[in-house]
């Protein structure tokens, strides 16, 4: 017990921390020196968080270790069934000796056929499969082009809104958006005034009923016609005075001018009445017939 600390020996809770950090960086440092050939980490890094971190880490390249080993295992037995099956072949060297017969273009060409049907997972392969399958691995293509811009184009949009959204909360948390200094002493103003105002309520409500009860009268249909009849009379009066003022239109502004032009107009209007009595006296005189003398 002599990596136990002195307050250990006298509380066992102490005493099973300590005894599995122990076990914890026995482990640590067995995984550090198959890794690192033996080197252990510096006494002044031994301390619970450079233990968590570690041993989160050993943690990871174990999982890490297995898979890849377990990748290995399966490429080994994959192998394995491969070269047993091309073993078992009967048509293994007629393959080997077209391949060694192939020009380098041919080898190339192959190749490539393989590394398409690789690629678009064509295990068979066929010209119009691995055609079909190219036009929609371009179709693919495009659409993920137009999705990215679309993308982007909804990026810079909300980048821009992000913008303008950043610039109204500074705008809100500027000078112009803050409350005034004395608006503690406003706030109890306006309560003062609307305690007041809620005394004075129903004073008011009972003066208005009081007023409302004074003005209301009752209208009958005979008012009505009464009202109506005193309209009409107003309106007859109104259209004998438009009528008269119409009369004196085109007269001058001015009364005494006014007077001398409807003088005027008199003597014109006597004149025309004699020169149209005259006239009916000639017209009877010259239509009756003469009396012959005896």
């Amino acid at each position: 017990m002599a990596h136990l600390s002195p307050s250990a020996i006298f509380s066992p809770s102490v005493a099973r921390q300590q005894l599995a950090a122990a076990k914890d960086w026995n482990y640590v440092d067995s995984w550090l020196s198959a890794k690192f050939n033996g080197k252990n980490p510096p006494s002044f890094e031994r301390n619970n968080d450079t233990l968590k971190a570690l041993l989160a880490l050993a943690a990871l390249n174990d999982s890490a270790d297995e898979e890849r080993d377990l990748m290995a295992r399966v490429e080994a037995k994959a192998l394995q069934d491969l070269l047993a099956k091309e073993e078992g072949d009967p048509h293994s060297e007629l393959v080997n000796s077209l391949e060694d017969s192939l020009t380098r273009e041919g080898q190339t060409s192959l190749e490539a056929l393989a590394t398409s049907s690789v690629a678009l997972n064509q295990p068979l392969p066929s010209i119009e499969r691995l055609g079909r399958s190219t036009l929609d691995l371009q179709v693919a293509l495009y659409d993920l082009d137009q999705a990215s811009e679309r993308i982007s184009i909804l990026e810079a949009y909300l980048n821009r809104e992000l913008a303008s959204i950043n610039t109204l909360i500074k705008d809100l948390q500027g000078d112009s958006y803050q409350p005034p200094a004395d608006l503690t002493k406003q706030t109890i103003d306006y309560q003062r005034r609307a305690k007041a105002l809620s005394s004075k309520l129903p004073e008011l409500k009972d003066r208005v009923a009081s007023l409302s009860a004074g003005a209301r009268t009752k209208i009958t249909i005979q008012d009505v016609k009464m009202e109506e009849e005193k309209f009409k009379a107003l309106m007859a009066t109104v259209k004998g005075l438009e009528a008269q003022v119409k009369s004196y239109h085109g007269l001058p502004q001015d009364t005494d001018l006014a007077r001398l032009e409807l003088e005027s107009l008199r003597i014109e209007l006597r004149d025309l009445t004699l020169q149209r009595d005259s006239m009916f006296e000639g017209l009877v005189e010259r239509e009756s017939p003469t009396k012959t003398r005896s």
